[in-house]
């Protein structure tokens, strides 16, 4: 199978929409507007439609569920039909990411200071939304239906110090394959350390397990982030980028 479309599948296995569609090779998922990744039109498999005829029809869908149009485009996506957004007005954001692969079988990882579980319980959710910073109702319940819905098998860590709760994160795993779905340090405790130690913990944990190749999503311009997997052992695969019209999120 294709990399891009292995690695593209098991992202919306592990961060699924609420719903989502199939049409002619595209994959149009809905989620109440709660992240691009789980609102977006995914140009995945062969298609025979004509593409102008695709985006009229993509816009009334959304259009329905009063969402803005999003396509998450990687670098195998068909350049026509990116020219052809841009020509109708669809502008780039600023968070293009890169998708980065490390094979796990040679890298030994430290347990480190986390407690682990294999289940998304309220304690992590609540201290994710008071991490993350969320007060939207609608956000936070969408949130929680996402994780809810997630039927790959997930390890849960968080870090706990003196008491006081510093990071928390989440991967799932499928196929062998062990994916970050959020790493989320305590803004007061950042450099100190916590986001490596979570992810050793959590690919230390994902390899006893069986996985045999860990991969994330990263946004290009979180230099601290990007830095931190570098230094992990990850390498970028590939890049991909959202065009969006009438976006007001």
């Amino acid at each position: 199978m294709n990399k891009i479309l292995l690695f593209e599948e098991l992202s919306m296995n592990g961060h699924p929409a609420l719903q989502t569609q199939f049409y002619d090779g595209w994959v149009l998922r809905f989620a109440n507007g709660y992240t691009k990744r789980a609102n977006s039109i995914n140009p995945l498999y062969p298609s025979a439609i004509n593409l102008e005829t695709k985006i009229a029809e993509c816009e009334k869908r959304y259009s329905t569920y009063d969402l803005p149009i999003i396509y998450k485009l990687t670098d195998a996506a068909d350049p026509n039909l990116d020219k052809l957004l841009s020509e109708q007005g669809y502008t780039i954001t600023d968070d293009s990411s890169y998708v980065m692969e490390m094979d796990l079988q040679s890298r030994d990882f430290s347990m480190g200071d986390c407690e682990l579980t294999n289940h998304i319980d309220n304690v992590w959710l609540d201290s994710y939304f008071e991490f993350a910073e969320y007060t939207d109702k609608v956000k936070i319940m969408t949130a929680r239906q996402i994780f809810e819905n997630t039927k790959v098998a997930a390890i849960c860590g968080r870090i706990v110090k003196s008491g006081v709760p510093v990071a928390f994160g989440v991967a799932v795993i499928e196929r062998g394959f062990v994916g970050f779905l959020d790493i989320v340090v305590n803004k007061m405790q950042r450099g100190k350390g916590y986001g490596l130690e979570i992810c050793q913990s959590l690919l230390s944990s994902s390899k006893d397990l069986g996985a045999h190749t860990a991969y994330l999503q990263v946004v290009q311009n979180n230099n601290i982030a990007v830095n931190l997997y570098n230094k992990i052992g990850y390498k970028t695969i590939y890049s991909y980028w959202y065009r969006v019209k009438n976006f007001c999120y």
